[in-house]
């Protein structure tokens, strides 16, 4: 029996090898970082501060202008940086 191991996950059970399949990612909608750039006017922070005062990277502050994944880990610093909640900088829309 030969498979495409991308597309599974291999388990230990019993002292036997299992294969499973892997989930895949397809989704109905989209991460939108809109609300991210409403509370950024709110407060007078423009794209550049990301970089500058927040430490972003360049590819971060893209992948928000692209509303690409990015981490939890950078939703929490932006949290605790904006003083806001997920929900003031991302919405998952269908």
């Amino acid at each position: 029996m030969t498979f495409d191991i991308k597309k599974y996950i291999i388990k230990i059970e019993g002292g036997e090898k299992v294969a499973e399949a892997r989930r895949t990612n397809i989704y109905s909608g989209h991460i939108s970082y809109e609300r991210l750039w409403q509370t950024m006017e709110r407060r007078n922070i423009t794209k550049a501060d990301l970089k500058n005062k927040f430490n972003l990277s360049p590819t971060t502050v893209n992948r928000f202008v692209k509303n690409e994944n990015v981490s939890v880990d950078t939703i929490m610093y932006l949290c605790e940086k904006l003083s806001c909640q997920p929900c003031d900088i991302l919405e998952y829309k269908k």
